[in-house]
Formats: C-alpha cells, structure tokens, sequence
C-alpha cells in the first residue's frame, strides 16, 4: 500500500511538474530583442521646407503573430505564450550623407500604428533630430506603448509622418532598422 501511495505521488508530482514547465520557462525568460527587416526608402531632393508635418504614406500588411512565434520557436511557444511586445530602439541611418544632406535636414519623424483588430492609432515613435550632422541617429523611446493587442490581428498598418528642417540637394536613402523586445 505504501509503495503504490508513492508511486501515486511521484506520478502526481511529475504530472504538475511536466505541464507547468512553459510556465516555469515563461517566468525565468526575460525576453529576446528581434529585428524587425530592415527598410529602407529613397527620398527626393526636397527644394521646400513645409512648416508644419506632413504625411509621408502608409503600409499596410498581413501579418500571423502565432505564426511568427512558431517558426521562431521551433513550435513551442505560440502567439498566446507571448506576454509583451514593445519598441526597444529606431536606428537611422543614410546611406549617403553629406555637409549639405544629413539626419540634421530633417527636424522631426513619427509612427503611427494599427491593426483591423484594434483600430485606434497607437503612436510608436516620435522622434527629434539634432541639428548638429549626422549620419546616423538611435531614438530609445521613453515610454513606449505595449504592441501585443494590435499584433492580435491579422493585417496591420503603419503611419509615417515627418518635418523637415532644411531642404536636401539630392536624394538621399535612408535606412531604418526597428528593434522590439519581446517576452
């Protein structure tokens, strides 16, 4: 009778220890930093600096977060084992800079962001430049908004808008490289 009441309790324990090990997994990761592609966009020479910020276009695109997690986590982890999503850092960059065209041209950049899940716009980046020149700039935002609800659906959709400070001679490419963090 004995041995059949530890049998029994080394089972139990096995059992409760083997389902809660996501949980166990889940409270001792402390997240992962994941890139997002990086994206780059030519702008023209812009001969006139408006004097207030104006829309430079939207995307939109179709995305599967449980998807995403799975391919990533060899199946493991799924859309529901993910607790947050947020923007770690924005890198900008341009990949032909000079005195007369720099990050300093530009005065201001902001994000805008939705899903057909959450439809009200969520500001992800609002960005300052210095005028001082530059080739590149890291914009670490101070409170940065939790992405998860709006990764929930399957189409999501981005804003950008911008002021420039100075005109630009030539066009110049500029690169941004987005990096979130993930628990």
């Amino acid at each position: 009778m004995r041995k059949l009441s530890i049998s029994a309790l080394i089972v139990t324990i096995l059992f409760c220890g083997l389902s809660g090990c996501k949980k166990i997994i889940r409270n001792l990761f402390e997240g992962i930093d994941a890139d997002v592609p990086k994206f780059s966009v030519t702008l023209p020479a812009i001969p006139y600096a408006p004097p207030n910020e104006v829309s430079l276009g939207s995307l939109s695109q179709k995305f599967n977060l449980d998807s995403a997690v799975r391919a990533n986590t060899n199946n493991v982890y799924g859309a529901n084992d993910v607790s947050s999503v947020k923007v770690k850092e924005i890198v900008f960059s341009l990949a032909n800079p000079d005195d007369q065209n720099n990050i300093s041209n530009f005065e201001s950049a902001r994000f805008t962001f939705s899903s057909n899940t959450k439809t009200d716009t969520v500001t992800i980046a609002s960005v300052k430049f210095p005028d001082t020149y530059s080739a590149t700039y890291t914009y670490v935002p101070d409170n940065n908004p939790e992405l998860k609800p709006y990764l929930n659906g399957s189409v999501l959709t981005y804003n950008a808008f911008g002021k420039i400070r100075r005109v630009t001679t030539k066009p110049v490419t500029m690169n941004l490289q987005v990096t979130l963090r993930v628990q």
